[in-house]
């Protein structure tokens, strides 16, 4: 996909043009990117779901990350980003099994790159258990569940850790997870970004119960 072209826009999501994907992480250009958020809200303590990116990632290997997510090219819409949903997690999903909860700025500088996404975010309420999910090796190395409300506590600053409980597969074998992460732990997401999603899922947690 690194040969595809991407939009790229202003902050506020004016369109300017499109460009490769090296291109717009080399020069910080605004993108559209693809959240999922799943929360299994059927059970007493809302538990959200991690994936643990493959090691072989490029980007952020072995840190854990947003359910399911991904970049849109020019030619997709946003509900296109459903297809990242089956890849990465063999589960498929309609428009009608997920909820918007808002489109939130997300920075990720690190020395190699800028990545500066406009990030299109989703909630998928679910009682699938993450031993269903069929992963896909190449991106996702495993998946843990961790309590909503731990891991709003750690986004906004209040605990320093939070509970994951989960698996990560080597070759054909699924390894238990049981550990204690940190936000050193997840993907660099902007502190703005984490906290406003954290208010937006809670948001339609409630809404949904």
């Amino acid at each position: 996909m690194n040969t595809e072209k991407i939009l790229y826009f202003t902050h506020a999501k004016k369109p300017l043009g499109s460009t490769h994907r090296e291109q717009i992480h080399q020069n910080g250009l605004w993108h559209e990117t693809f959240h999922l958020w799943m929360i299994n809200d059927k059970i007493q303590e809302p538990l959200i779901y991690l994936q643990l990116r493959s090691p072989t990632k490029k980007d952020f290997p072995n840190l854990f990350d947003i359910t399911a997510a991904g970049h849109l090219i020019s030619t997709e819409t946003t509900l296109d980003g459903l297809r990242e949903v089956e890849e990465e997690l063999g589960v498929t999903l309609s428009s009608e099994d997920i909820y918007f909860i808002g489109q939130f700025l997300d920075k990720i500088h690190t020395e190699s790159f800028l990545d500066n996404e406009i990030a299109s975010s989703y909630v998928h309420f679910t009682s699938k258990l993450i031993e269903s999910f069929t992963l896909q090796k190449e991106e996702v190395a495993g998946m843990v569940a961790v309590p909503f409300y731990q891991f709003k506590k750690v986004c906004f600053g209040l605990s320093n850790s939070m509970v994951a409980s989960g698996y990560k597969e080597e070759g054909n074998d699924r390894i238990a997870l049981e550990l204690e992460i940190t936000l050193n732990d997840l993907v660099p997401h902007s502190l703005s970004y984490l906290k406003q999603t954290v208010i937006a899922l809670e948001d339609q947690l409630q809404r949904h119960a």
